[in-house]
């Protein structure tokens, strides 16, 4: 999994809650409680993780929803257990947010997150879409704690961001979580991401 700051920006910016998910380079499991805040607007949600795997909780539009996503795939599922229904799309690289070596080049201190000890690090990023900068807490394990952060975009529009977790628990989890579940119908993402407030490409060939 790689990436690199300006992925890490680029993908929270698109202000929909997909952006919210990052696949971390985590070395074991954990679920936790998320808040992602976007130029002033909150999602809350949950989010359960093993290496390589994680599945994000969230309303899109009023309706549940759980993005599950994998590392050794590009195509991810987008669940709705109230509609049956699992939209397959095409998870772009910039999601893969935490894994790019240069976010911890530059360590500045050690804080507690959550009661998680984490060290800080300072972002500061030029790359040809703009410029990153602002702070990372990482656990020791990997977890992407705390992110506070700006990207200022080659057009001169700057997006602030905040991200969080809290009520960490760690310990391996559940492998139906990231598994689809069974008995579901499959539908491209055109079919359904209007509705859901999303841009998603879809994961079926043209």
């Amino acid at each position: 999994m790689r990436a690199t700051i300006s992925a890490l920006i680029l993908a929270i910016i698109a202000v929909t809650p997909v952006a919210a998910a990052t696949l971390a380079d985590v070395k074991s499991g954990f679920s936790a409680d998320r808040a992602l805040v976007i130029d002033g607007k909150t999602y809350l949600g949950r989010m359960w993780t093993m290496p390589g795997m994680e599945r994000h909780e969230q309303n899109l539009n009023g309706i549940p929803a759980a993005f599950v996503l994998k590392s050794d795939t590009p195509i991810a599922d987008l669940v709705l257990p109230k509609l049956h229904t699992i939209v397959e799309f095409i998870l772009p690289p910039e999601l893969h947010l935490f894994a790019d070596p240069r976010l911890t080049r530059r360590p500045v201190g050690h804080d507690a997150i959550a009661g998680i000890a984490t060290t800080k690090y300072a972002i500061d990023e030029t790359v040809p879409e703009g410029h990153g900068e602002g702070f990372l807490w990482l656990s020791d394990g990997g977890i992407p704690m705390k992110l506070d952060g700006s990207f200022t975009r080659s057009s001169g529009r700057v997006a602030h961001l905040h991200w969080e977790l809290s009520h960490v628990k760690l310990g391996p989890q559940p492998a139906a979580l990231f598994e689809a579940p069974r008995g579901f119908s499959k539908l491209p993402a055109e079919a359904l991401a209007p509705l859901l407030g999303l841009k998603l490409k879809s994961a079926r060939a043209p």
